[in-house]
C-alpha cells in the first residue's frame, strides 16, 4: 500500500472516530449535566472545558496550563478541549477543568444512554384525588443508582412549555407549566417518589405524565414514565373495622379519603368465612357481597355463623382499584373500644 493510500486511511479512521456517528446526539439535561446517545462503539468525543477564546481571554487563562480531573482524580490532560474515549458503557463521569492555580472553571457531568434503550414503567397510586400520589420503580437492590431529575406535568398535544427546578439537596423537584405546579420528593428509601399537584383538576382533561431519570455507578442513563389519569389510579386506604355489638361489625371512610363523602363515595366488598387466613384466597365465586353506605361516610354488616369478616372498598363511579383487605374476628373489638371479658383480638390480614 503506498503510503498516500496509508496517509489516507489514517485520516479517515480518525473522522470515524469524531465525526457523530458515535455519539449519535448529545442534550443537556441539566445545567452541567450532558447526555450522550451512544451506539457502543468506539469513539471520542471532545468535551470543551470553555466555550470561547473571548471567555478565556477574559479569565486571563492560557489554554495549556487548564488541567482537568475526572471523578475526582488528577489527569495529565491539559488543554481547553478533554477527548472522552467512548467505548460500550465507558466515558461517562464528572470531568472538571480548573486554572493551573487550581481555580474552578468548569464541571461537566457527562452520562451516556445507550442507543435503543428503553422507558421502563412506573408503577403509581393515589389514597384520594387530592392531587397527591406515590410513584416507585424496581432496581436490583445490590445496584447503585442515583436519581438525576424527576418531571412531572400535565401533557397537552404539541406542548413543551414544562419547566422543572431541582433543589440544593437533589432530592426535590418542582415542575412549573401553564396546567400548575408540581412538587415531588424523593422517598427516603430512594426507589420513589411522593408528588402533589398544587391545583388538582376538578374534570381531568389532560394525562398526568412523569419521567424519572435515573443513572447507574457508570453512569448510563435510563428513564421511567407513565402516563395517567388520577381516575386510573386511586386506591383508597384500608378501613378499620370496629365491633358494634356481638353480631353488627362497622367501618367508615378512611381519613385520608377525598371529601365530601356525598361527591366521592365508595362502596365495600365482604366476604365472610370460618376458616381463611388470607382474605384474597376468600372471594366466592360471585366475588364477595357488595354493600354500600348504611350512613353518610359508614357502612353496618351483621356477623351470623361465621368466625372471620373480610372488607375492602373502592369509588364504584370509576371502578377504580380495590383497597387492601382487612379482617377481624367476630370476637376482635375494633380501635379505642374496651375489651370484653373474654374476648379475644385476632387481626387475620
Amino acid at each position: 500500500m503506498s503510503s498516500k493510500a496509508v496517509r489516507l486511511l489514517v485520516i479517515f479512521s480518525v473522522y470515524l472516530l469524531v465525526d457523530g456517528n458515535n455519539p449519535k446526539h448529545q442534550w443537556t439535561l441539566l445545567p452541567n449535566v450532558l447526555v450522550l446517545d451512544v451506539t457502543g462503539q468506539q469513539a471520542t468525543f471532545p468535551l470543551p472545558c470553555l466555550d470561547s477564546k473571548a471567555e478565556m481571554t477574559r479569565k486571563g487563562i492560557v489554554v495549556q496550563n487548564i488541567v482537568w480531573m475526572v471523578n475526582g482524580a488528577d489527569t495529565p490532560k491539559r488543554g481547553n478541549t478533554f477527548l472522552v474515549s467512548l467505548e460500550e458503557s465507558l466515558g461517562g463521569g464528572n470531568y472538571t477543568c480548573y486554572s493551573e492555580e487550581r481555580v474552578l472553571l468548569n464541571h461537566t457531568l457527562l452520562l451516556l444512554r445507550q442507543e435503543g434503550s428503553k422507558r421502563a414503567d412506573l408503577n403509581c397510586t393515589a389514597q384520594n384525588y387530592d392531587g397527591g400520589f406515590h410513584c416507585y420503580w424496581k432496581y436490583p437492590k445490590q445496584s447503585r443508582w442515583t436519581v438525576a431529575l424527576v418531571k412531572a406535568e400535565r401533557v397537552r398535544p404539541s406542548v413543551e412549555d414544562t419547566r422543572c427546578v431541582t433543589d440544593a439537596s437533589g432530592k426535590s423537584w418542582t415542575s412549573f407549566s401553564s396546567e400548575g405546579k408540581i412538587h415531588c420528593d424523593l422517598d427516603t428509601g430512594g426507589n420513589g417518589i411522593t408528588c402533589r399537584e398544587t391545583c388538582p383538576q376538578p374534570e381531568e382533561i389532560q394525562l398526568l405524565h412523569v419521567l424519572v431519570y435515573i443513572y447507574t455507578e457508570n453512569y448510563m442513563l435510563e428513564e421511567y414514565s407513565v402516563d395517567f389519569y388520577l381516575t386510573d389510579i386511586v386506591k383508597p386506604d384500608k378501613v378499620k373495622i370496629k365491633k358494634v355489638n356481638a353480631t353488627m361489625a362497622e367501618w367508615r371512610y378512611p381519613g385520608s379519603w377525598s371529601l365530601p363523602h356525598s361527591y366521592f363515595p365508595l362502596v365495600s366488598q365482604v366476604v365472610v368465612r370460618k376458616n381463611c387466613k388470607k382474605c384474597g384466597n376468600c372471594i366466592d365465586l360471585n366475588n364477595g357481597q357488595i354493600v354500600t353506605n348504611q350512613a353518610p361516610g359508614m357502612f353496618q354488616f351483621e356477623i351470623r355463623k361465621t368466625n372471620i369478616l373480610c372488607v375492602r372498598i373502592r369509588d364504584p363511579l370509576y371502578a377504580s382499584q380495590w383497597s387492601d383487605w382487612s379482617s377481624r374476628s367476630k370476637a376482635a373489638i375494633g380501635p379505642g373500644e374496651e375489651r370484653r371479658a373474654g374476648a379475644t383480638f385476632k387481626p387475620m390480614c
